[in-house]
């Protein structure tokens, strides 16, 4: 009988905290590259197959997959390598836009208007050996993706 009760309330506490995992505020969007040229001023090797783009709101945090799921960039190690040197890392979700960066250092930084769907990311690729693949960089399109 204890058994029981006690798997009932484990039960009903798991319901219970179900409605707030679903409310988590993640965004995934799904981004085709652009056709358009690269705007001047932008460095390193053109991205130009397609990514998804993962915005965690509560974590303050940004992922960026390839097709294949494999991490291309996300802000997390970005902000460890600030914290080091006492930059910030800077992550702004508004309705209109998400933008994020480490101020004064390279790493992952870009930004996804909400309402147009464009794109614009540039990123330190730690597997670059060559000026066009040690930065990345990606322009394009994106369409929220719902669900998982």
């Amino acid at each position: 009988m204890k058994h029981t009760i006690a798997a009932v309330a484990v039960i009903a506490l798991i319901g219970l905290g179900l409605p707030a995992l679903a409310s988590a505020a993640t965004f995934t969007y799904v981004c085709d590259a652009s056709t358009d040229p690269v705007p001047p001023g932008w460095s390193g090797g053109p991205y130009s197959g397609p990514v998804r783009l993962v915005v965690d709101t509560e974590a303050q945090s940004v992922e960026l997959r390839d097709k294949n799921n494999r991490m291309l960039a996300a802000t997390e190690p970005s902000g460890r390598l600030s914290g080091l040197n006492n930059y910030k890392l800077d992550v702004s979700i508004t309705d209109a836009a998400v933008r994020w960066g480490v101020i004064e250092m390279w790493g992952f930084s870009g930004y996804i208007d909400r309402k147009s769907g464009r794109v614009d990311l540039l990123w330190t690729n730690p597997a670059g050996y060559s000026p066009s693949t040690l930065n990345r960089q990606f322009h394009g399109t994106c369409k929220e993706r719902l669900g998982l």
